[in-house]
């Protein structure tokens, strides 16, 4: 195998990997989820190097992700229109810093949410283990879904982004839009998968026993519902907490007042 071979993951020289839940996968996914816990409370307490360090984040995606697109294109793999930001991922690489780099707040809170559980998603059931050696566009797309919900944590633990509860409808927009666009994607690139809209990608399918070609987008529609749930839950409670603290405060004012009247 030369380097060019590796560069771009040449899959005639590179062998067969051991798949899903190898060691190396449950290792990645176990320091992802380590990392973000630090992440969070380093961002905390170190706001502006939060910011400071989204902003070259921001950067390191677009410049890797143009530089996949450029390696795929004139090493002849992939097509213009194939290389064009189908999948959901590869689109956030560059929705993400242009609201950021760009201030926009407007519609920011879909963005966050999809470029944080997307990158996640992608991470866990990726196809990064079907070589036996991990190619550069395998270290790249690597490098990007540790990125995105890197990002994301940046933004909301440095106060950047205050996230609320009611607005929270823009995430199941965005997923729409984002699925509209990857279907034309689909349309578009023959034998294309774009955000596994026409085979699933999921290692598995609750509903095949309805013998329906598409039944694995009903697993999507429960995981997303599952994923937006489990992402509203922590800022409810926490406005919960917080109108509670307030209202107690308000009590004590006012018995204060009226105990010196």
């Amino acid at each position: 195998m030369t380097f060019y071979d590796w560069l771009i993951e040449n899959e005639d020289v590179m062998g067969d990997g051991p798949g899903l839940w190898c060691p190396l996968h449950i290792c990645l996914m176990v320091g992802l989820a380590l990392w973000l816990v630090c992440a969070f409370f380093l961002f905390k307490k170190y706001k502006n190097f939060a910011l400071k360090l989204t902003t070259v984040l921001c950067f390191v995606m677009i410049f890797f992700r143009i530089f996949r697109m450029a390696l795929l294109y004139f090493s002849a793999k992939q097509t213009f229109v194939e290389i064009l930001p189908w999948h959901l991922c590869h689109l956030m690489s560059f929705i993400f810093p242009l609201f950021f780099l760009l201030k926009i707040k407007k519609g920011f809170l879909a963005v966050l949410v999809v470029t944080f559980f997307g990158g996640i998603l992608t991470f866990i059931f990726g196809d990064y283990y079907y070589l036996s050696t991990l190619s550069f566009l395998h270290y790249e797309s690597l490098l990007l879904h540790f990125i995105m919900p890197t990002v994301v944590i940046a933004c909301i633990a440095s106060g950047y982004f205050k996230v609320r509860v009611k607005d929270f409808w823009q995430a199941f927009l965005g997923i729409f839009l984002i699925a509209c666009w990857s279907m034309i994607g689909n349309l578009l690139v023959e034998d294309a998968n774009f955000l596994y809209l026409m085979e699933n990608g999921l290692p598995f399918d609750i509903f095949a026993f309805m013998n329906w070609e598409y039944s694995y987008l009903l697993d999507y529609a429960i995981l997303v519902t599952i994923i937006a749930l489990v992402s509203i839950l922590p800022f409810y409670i926490y406005d919960k907490v917080k109108k509670k603290k307030a209202d107690k405060s308000f009590e004590i004012i006012m018995k204060t007042i009226k105990s010196e009247i």
